[in-house]
């Protein structure tokens, strides 16, 4: 009896020899981890670009799971789809996976890892990448990536434990730990590139609105002496959707017009340089009335348009020699008449249909008489529109309330630039909602010393 209680007392030779291995194995295998994490985290954390970012987490973990293949997915949001920027082994073909679709959008879906032995005893594996690669596939083991607010980035697929049949629940643990370093460098990585994309389309629409400013017209100077035209454009966003133009048909003939088109932004913009190009090309084709002008641009603007904008528009033909103004109206807003020494009037047109809706519509004409010393002055809705931080607007009425002090005849580009900074002094800082447009068109006559 007492041998027997002094031999199960005894720490057994063969049994603590055998535990101290194990400590010992697993003690260096800790730290052959710890050495594979950090060398992943110095790895990932170089790489900034996230195309080259892919390849590097793919090598990476390959070599870190001791496997023979991995793959990383990440998720769109936009699309609720999985997609693959690198495949090792295969080649560098987009692949796009539904969400909820095989292994990988199974556990995008359930934010769930997927431990398989056999990937052709699962009736979520698709044996057509090992068909097209020839690539033969055994056990995966697929892994969310998470970032810290557990948002879903993307998937991460091992294929294949070189050593072992199938990945264990220690390697598990291991992917675990190292797609937390992946999710890092991902977040990173879709920051900076949301940031360089910002910056490129800011550049690019500092660009399209020194374009757009480019194309249009310039003031005639002192060049004429029996007209002034002054226009001014002030976008809601980079780049207006509002248009003006104006030109001399020959020395006895003004053309002009104003214009806005029913969206803003680079798409607006796009519009209207195909609605003022085609404006200009029809006026400087030949000799014309303003509404075979019009008729021209519309059908034109009819044919391409399969964005279904619209533009209104407000155009004439002013004769320098009599001071008659021709017109066409396409829906626009009633322009205003400064009358030198008299009086200001709105103006009530004759209407129109806006362009780019109905082809082979016929535009009505109508007269303006101008008397020299007197100004006509267009406008686009971003005028009387604005509105104010209390959501009051500017109106139609006070643009005739502020002409009021321009009776005694002062320069267009007075006219067309007060307008716009009466506009926003009343909106108080209040968000610009539309672009805003001015033009004024002083008629001199023979009298050049009105200038």
């Amino acid at each position: 009896m007492s041998l027997w209680y002094d031999v199960k007392g005894m720490a057994d030779p063969i049994t603590d020899l055998t535990s101290q291995t194990e400590a010992t194995v697993n003690v260096s295998d800790d730290k052959h981890k710890l050495r594979v994490l950090l060398e992943l985290s110095h790895s990932l954390g170089t790489e900034i670009v996230l195309d080259k970012l892919f390849a590097v987490i793919v090598a990476q973990v390959t070599d870190a799971m001791n496997a023979e293949r991995s793959s990383l997915f990440l998720y769109d949001d936009e699309s609720q789809t999985l997609w693959s920027k690198v495949a090792e082994g295969l080649d560098s073909q987009e692949i796009r996976i539904p969400l909820g679709n095989g292994l990988a959008g199974t556990v995008a879906q359930t934010l769930t890892p997927i431990n398989i032995r056999n990937a052709y005893d699962d009736s979520r594996f698709n044996p057509a990448y090992d068909k097209k690669s020839g690539f033969r596939t055994r056990s995966i083991l697929t892994m969310p990536v998470l970032n810290q607010n557990n948002r879903l980035l993307g998937v991460v697929q091992v294929l294949n434990k070189r050593t072992e049949p199938c990945f264990g629940y220690e390697d598990e643990e291991f992917l675990v730990a190292i797609c937390t370093h992946i999710a890092l460098a991902v977040d990173r990585a879709q920051l900076i590139e949301s940031y360089v994309k910002s910056q490129r389309l800011q550049q690019s629409l500092a660009w399209a609105h020194d374009i757009q400013t480019g194309i249009l017209p310039k003031p005639f100077g002192a060049s004429r002496s029996d007209i002034d035209v002054f226009a001014t454009m002030k976008p809601a966003l980079d780049v207006g959707g509002d248009l003006y133009d104006y030109c001399l048909i020959d020395d006895d003939n003004l053309c002009f017009a104003i214009g806005d088109v029913s969206d803003k932004g680079v798409p607006a913009a796009l519009f209207m340089a195909m609605a003022r190009t085609a404006f200009n090309i029809s006026v400087r084709s030949g000799t014309k009335s303003i509404t075979e002008v019009l008729r021209t641009v519309n059908d034109f603007l009819v044919d391409n348009n399969d964005s279904q904008m619209f533009v209104t528009i407000f155009a004439g033909i002013l004769n320098l020699k009599t001071g008659v103004i021709s017109y066409s109206d396409g829906g626009h807003e009633d322009p205003f008449i400064i009358r030198r020494g008299r009086t200001v009037e709105q103006f009530h047109k004759t209407g129109g249909l806006a362009m780019g809706i109905v082809r082979g519509y016929e535009f009505a004409c109508g007269t303006i008489q101008l008397d020299p010393g007197d100004s006509l002055v267009l406008y686009t809705d971003g005028v009387n529109e604005a509105m104010n931080k209390s959501h009051k607007m500017f109106s139609t009425p006070k643009i005739g309330e502020t002409l009021l002090s321009h009776l005694s005849g002062v320069p267009a580009r007075v006219i067309a630039t007060d307008l716009v900074s009466k506009v926003v002094e009343f909106a108080g800082g209040a968000p610009q909602s539309d672009d805003i447009t001015t033009m004024a068109i002083r008629y001199l006559g023979s009298e050049s010393c009105l200038i």
